[in-house]
């Protein structure tokens, strides 16, 4: 019964979408319009590529944009929750986990940044202002610089050709773990980076109507998927006549649809052979072409009735089709081992934007990537690509979808082919982890001797004593948030540890009069609300004139680090006022979800922020690079203060009483444990990572398209492993297990700290504590401890309450 509810729910989304519709004809099924022209120019471009990417060259075209008709909404609805598919049901009441926090504007305190210094290219003004734009995801490159950067769609990447070697088109891209480039010495075990070559065109889509007049502009862009709408000159050809491109993650084809337009198919890898293969359906025509480099690839037209459609080879560079066609559905794949076949069957079937669902019932929770799919094909399915943490987390019903067909990824291992329309996982939630230290090492507690007590309680009263405002109110959100966090942990374990009623009271009124300041939008600089990409922004960046200021905040870098701080600290300020019986929540409750609305609103139907600008629930971990052009697409280089940021909301979510943002918070902790574990954080076991890459037990930055053991601000060793570590809290041990930090203590850190002599030394001391909290415990008790050994995040109170509290002074 619940498939077939599933199944009527997915029939009437898709007949009750609205599309757009091409302007001459009302039969047509894709959805384009071309309509208002916006050229932008004076755009400033920066870049975080400080280590080492990888070199494309890019040329430096003017945008076009076009506007076209809105998906229906995604995130949470009476509908998603009917139809989000599950194995069985649970007795216990279930919570939706993509629930809207609120759907109303920022309120005043936050002025209004009317428009962005830097505008999105390629999209009208119609498209920015009716859109809440993803400033973290992987298309970003196409409205971003030179606009000729790669997507990376996974498995493949796509990137606009602007004119190399005479071509002009979408160009695709495949590579594999066997073309790495691994250095600076690539015979090291282990070597300090790979990377993945960039601009090799092995196919693009092009048309015999496309030349420097052409123009590629970007509409409806989600989460999971955006329109690329290519036209040619209109001066020359007229309207009408375009290639639309739905790119979304994890398609199994790379999908076009020509209307008006002779279909060409360039490539600078070269064609060596062009071979018409059977019909796999009727209407469908199938060729096959060898490239020079010995990789083949599969071409699909989908022809309406009453039009013929043929290829040929008309040099090693270029397919061209014997006329324009109207309407044909062109579809692109690379075959790989065992794949032809299920190419064919699923040759037809296109998916044009994806939406994630969930629900959570007690300890499990469901999540539902769902594909929205038009046209048909042999197999009724799509043919997705899953990442190594969706299969391990996959509900048994998957397993019979499984095409048994894999194909490699360009940082996150292999991708395994299903024929499915929805990828659906299934998690154990960390519910039992909250407040107070926890630990997953096995037999581990809390024993608070007395001798602990009076070295925390001395602890505390002097770092309660400090001037919280001049740590707190800085010219940075990043370490704003760091002091206020920080001592917030200090006023949690007076109240809840030492169970000192006056510290604990002294220590609240001071944090809250320091967090007063930025609830209030009083700090250095005050924040905005940016309606172009619909974000909360410093002010930094507009008072410096330095797009990295404050880690380049007002481009949308590093949001859920930073406010994950702010909103970890309004947590334990919640909850220790609620337990005194104050209305401290009631009060700030608006402010901080702002915050957490900004960095992973969970609802569409939000109008004033994008659905999850950090996280992405296609990749299982958040992307912390904004609007910046790169080579290397996005990045993220501390694992650590990604998990903080979810440990945040799933307190909030807790603290507010919001069902919903607790669990969804839990959920991404599970789902970033998982990814986090296969693709950042490796121990010996790994099979996704390059063998000769996990010595270095973290990626470093992972990018999309390389990993590179290294950091933005140096590449000292305890750098590299302590930003992936910072900062210590009970979900710490539920990410990074006991044996994973024990293997990287032993391999590259137990030489290292003890000759250390800043904060970085109390970062891996205390990091100590996830295996072997004795040796933390006295580390930190000890008579020679400095207070030097603690960065401004940090506090000995609360490293000292963390070690005892899992079984530090215990034997």
């Amino acid at each position: 019964m619940w498939s077939i509810l599933l199944l009527l729910s997915l029939l009437l989304v898709q007949f009750t979408s609205a599309l757009p519709v091409s302007s001459s004809t009302a039969d047509v099924v894709t959805t384009i319009v071309l309509s208002e022209t916006v050229q932008y120019t004076n755009t400033v471009v920066s870049s975080l590529d400080q280590g080492r990417t990888s070199a494309q060259p890019c040329t430096t075209a003017s945008a076009i944009a076009t506007d076209s008709g809105a998906l229906p909404t995604s995130g949470a609805s009476e509908f998603s929750r009917k139809f989000v598919a599950r194995d069985t049901h649970d007795s216990i009441s279930e919570v939706d986990l993509f629930a809207p926090i609120e759907g109303t504007a920022p309120d005043d305190r936050f002025p209004i940044m009317v428009s962005h210094p830097l505008q999105p290219l390629g999209m009208s003004n119609s498209v920015i202002s009716k859109s809440t734009i993803p400033t973290n995801n992987f298309y970003s490159n196409l409205f971003l610089g030179s606009r000729s950067q790669p997507a990376n769609v996974y498995p493949y990447s796509v990137w606009w050709n602007q004119g190399t070697n005479g071509d002009y088109g979408f160009a695709i891209s495949h590579t594999t773990f066997s073309q790495r480039n691994f250095g600076p010495d690539p015979k090291a075990d282990p070597v300090e980076y790979y990377y993945n070559p960039v601009g090799i065109n092995s196919i693009s889509f092009s048309a015999a109507e496309f030349d420097s007049g052409m123009t590629m502009s970007l509409s409806n862009p989600t989460a999971f998927s955006v329109d690329v709408n290519m036209a040619p000159s209109t001066s020359r050809y007229g309207n009408g006549r375009y290639l639309y491109i739905p790119l979304v993650q994890g398609a199994g084809f790379v999908t076009g649809l020509y209307f008006n337009m002779k279909p060409k198919f360039n490539s600078h890898v070269g064609f060596q052979s062009l071979t018409e293969k059977a019909s796999p359906r009727y209407g469908i025509k199938k060729y096959v072409t060898q490239l020079r480099d010995g990789t083949v690839w599969a071409i699909y037209a989908k022809v309406p009735s009453g039009q013929t459609f043929s290829l040929s080879l008309q040099s090693s560079s270029s397919i061209l089709a014997s006329k324009s066609v109207y309407n044909v559905i062109v579809q692109i794949a690379k075959i790989v081992d065992g794949s032809e076949d299920a190419y064919d069957h699923h040759a037809g079937k296109y998916s044009y934007h994806a939406r994630v669902y969930g629900t959570a019932a007690g300890s499990t929770g469901t999540v539902t990537i769902n594909y929205w799919t038009l046209q048909d094909n042999n197999s009724g399915k799509l043919l997705l690509w899953a990442l190594p943490h969706h299969v391990a987390s996959f509900t048994s019903m998957m397993a019979t979808r499984a095409l048994g067909i894999s194909i490699d990824s360009q940082t996150e291992g292999q991708m395994y082919a299903y024929s499915t329309n929805q990828l659906i996982m299934q998690e154990v939630l960390p519910t039992d982890i909250q407040f107070a230290p926890w630990t997953s090492i096995p037999g581990k507690k809390a024993a608070y001797t007395s001798q602990a007590i009076k070295l925390i309680t001395s602890a505390a009263t002097s770092e309660i004593s400090q001037d919280f405002d001049g740590q707190t109110n800085l010219d940075s959100m990043y370490y704003s948030g760091k002091a206020l966090d920080k001592f917030a942990m200090i006023c949690y374990v007076s109240y809840s540890i030492l169970k000192n009623t006056a510290m604990t009271k002294n220590c609240l009124n001071k944090l809250k009069r320091s967090f007063a300041v930025f609830a209030d939008n009083k700090q250095i600089y005050p924040l905005y609300y940016d309606k172009t990409y619909k974000g909360i922004v410093s002010s930094a960046a507009i008072a410096t004139g330095d797009s990295l200021a404050d880690f380049g905040n007002t481009y949308y870098n590093d949001h859920h680090f930073q406010y994950g701080y702010h909103i970890h600290a309004a947590a334990v300020i919640g909850y220790i006022d609620s337990e005194l019986g104050g209305t401290w929540v009631q009060e700030n409750k608006e402010y901080v979800n702002t915050l957490v609305r900004d960095v992973a609103n969970p609802s569409d139907s939000d109008h004033y922020f994008p659905f999850s600008r950090s996280f992405s629930w296609f990749h299982g971990h958040s992307w912390a690079k904004g609007l910046f052009e790169s080579a290397d697409g996005k990045d993220e280089e501390s694992s650590s203060e990604d998990y903080h940021h979810a440990y945040a909301i799933k307190l909030w979510g807790q603290v507010v009483g919001d069902r919903s943002m607790e669990a969804r918070g839990a959920m991404m902790l599970a789902i970033m444990r998982r990814a986090m574990n296969a693709y950042m954080l490796m121990n010996s076991t790994n099979t996704i990572q390059p063998k000769n890459f996990i010595a270095n037990k973290v990626t470093g930055i992972l990018f999309e398209n390389k990993a590179d053991h290294n950091t933005y601000f140096g590449n000292n060793v305890q750098y590299i492993q302590g930003i992936h570590m910072l900062p210590i809290t009970p979900v710490s041990s539920y990410i990074r297990s006991p044996t994973f930090v024990r293997e990287e203590w032993d391999s590259l850190l137990s030489s290292v700290a003890p000759t250390l002599t800043d904060g970085w030394k109390g970062i891996l001391y205390a990091n100590l504590a996830l295996f072997d909290p004795k040796s933390s415990y006295q580390f930190f008790s000890s008579s020679k401890f400095s207070k030097n050994y603690l960065d401004s995040g940090a506090s000995l109170t609360w490293y000292l309450a963390y070690a005892a509290g899992v079984g530090g002074t215990t034997s």
